[in-house]
Order: structure tokens, then C-alpha cells, then sequence
């Protein structure tokens, strides 16, 4: 059986962590195991992860500097580096999961490892306890996808399952140049969408699974999101990866 890690990023997150870390533990799959990463928290989140590490025999807990503020990339290089295991995922600190999440995910991998290097679910979103219906992208070809990426980014990022020997792929700035300088891109939230074309330009196919596999999205108005939005207002982003990829595919 193959195994999973759940990459838990958190900062500042007391309100909503003990729901999703709790979420976390309890999987409905054999093989996972939990990484926290804390990221300088001053609002307990920090006791609460410390308390999980030393209940739960699968969960480990980091503590890191909070280097970019909207990004996730010191778990990254951390966990695809260090961690022994077959797949990596993500559980924003704020969301939650089903509990049959990996079982689901890792029944679809299972039906050809060696192909499907990584896949995406749909999303529900929530507020309070307000739930939405089901969303999330298709596609059908690698070159589907490009066309969809100069639009957006065509993923449903915190639902990427990678299988671990991506991470040479994942260097959120790959192609350098003033606008692209590896900082600007993970500090304004944007090297996810980057890597993805990336990905596309290298062959690798993000399978997009059509259903919704257990990943609950909370908004609300203090997470990171809003964060990434400003910092579009000032430079943007999506339209310097968009117009960088659009003249390599010559689309």
C-alpha cells in the first residue's frame, strides 16, 4: 500500500486547527502520516499543534520561520525533501476533511501508479455552517489544459495529490527574469499556478477527477486569500505567468 503525507501549513490559525488537524487523524486509509508546519504563531495554534504531536503517534510537528507570508513553499521544500513517502498532500489549516479523503484519492491513483502522477477533486466550499454545492475544473489533454491556464489556473490547488518525485518540477519560478524572480512568485501567493504549467510543459497531466472526493473549503475574512487578491491588485501576477507560458506554447 502506498503511502501519504498530509502537509498541515498553519499561522495563526486557533480558531479553525483543532477541526482540521482532528480531520487530519482521523482517515479512513492505512499508510498516512501528518506533518505540521508552524509558521510563528502567537495564537495558540502552536500549543494545539505541540498537544496533537504528542497524543497522535502518526503526527510530527516543524516549526518554521514564516519566510513567505502567503505561500506554503517552507513546507514544500521541507516535506518533499525529507519526508519519506510515496504521495504529499495539503490541508490548509483552516479546512477540513471527509473522513474517506485518501482512501478516495489514493483508490483512483491505485488504478495506475506508474501513469497517474498526480490528480485533482472538486472543492466544497463553506462559511459557517453554510455549505455549497460541489466545485471544481476538466479538462481532457495537456493541451486543453494550456489553453484553460490562459485563462486561470485550472486547479483546485489544496486537492493536488503529488506523487513526491515531482518536486524537481516545483521550483514555483522555472523560467527567472525581473518578474519572475522566485521570491515575487512565492511571496505573492502565485507559485502554485506557475508550477502547474510547468508541470504541463513537462507531460506530467494533473488528472482531474470529477467528483467531489472530502475536501471542505472554509472562507472566511481572515484567510490568506484575500492576502493573495491584494497583492495582485499591486502587481499581476496570473498575467505574467499567463503571458510567459502563452509565448513559450505559442498559443
Amino acid at each position: 500500500m502506498k503511502k501519504i503525507t498530509i502537509l498541515l501549513p498553519c499561522y495563526n490559525s486557533g480558531e479553525f486547527v483543532e477541526q482540521s488537524a482532528l480531520s487530519a487523524t482521523q482517515q479512513n486509509y492505512e499508510n498516512y502520516d501528518i506533518h505540521a508546519y508552524d509558521n510563528g504563531s502567537t495564537d495558540g495554534s502552536l500549543d494545539f499543534l505541540r498537544y496533537m504531536e504528542e497524543t497522535n503517534e502518526n503526527f510530527t510537528l516543524h516549526e518554521v520561520p514564516n519566510i513567505y507570508k502567503n505561500s506554503f513553499r517552507e513546507a514544500v521544500d521541507d516535506a518533499f525533501q525529507n519526508i519519506d513517502t510515496d504521495y504529499i498532500t495539503f490541508l490548509c489549516a483552516d479546512d477540513h476533511l471527509h473522513e474517506d479523503y485518501l482512501k478516495n484519492c489514493m483508490q483512483i491513483i491505485s488504478h495506475d501508479s506508474e501513469k497517474i502522477r498526480c490528480i485533482q477533486s472538486q472543492i466544497i466550499g463553506f462559511h459557517e455552517q453554510q455549505y455549497n454545492a460541489p466545485h471544481g475544473h476538466f479538462y481532457r489533454s495537456i493541451d486543453e489544459f494550456k489553453r484553460l491556464c490562459m485563462e486561470k489556473s485550472p486547479v483546485m490547488s489544496p486537492t493536488v495529490v503529488y506523487n513526491k518525485n515531482l518536486y524537481p518540477l516545483m521550483n514555483w519560478s522555472p523560467h527567472g527574469g525581473p518578474a519572475h524572480r522566485e521570491a515575487d512568485l512565492k511571496e505573492a501567493g502565485a507559485g502554485d499556478y506557475d508550477t502547474f504549467c510547468n508541470f504541463a510543459d513537462n507531460g506530467v497531466f494533473i488528472y482531474p477527477v470529477p467528483k467531489f472526493l472530502g475536501y471542505y473549503y472554509r472562507w472566511h475574512e481572515n484567510q490568506c486569500t484575500w492576502s493573495v487578491i491584494e497583492e495582485k491588485k499591486k502587481t499581476n501576477y496570473d498575467e505574467i505567468i499567463q503571458k510567459y507560458w502563452k509565448k513559450k506554447w505559442t498559443l
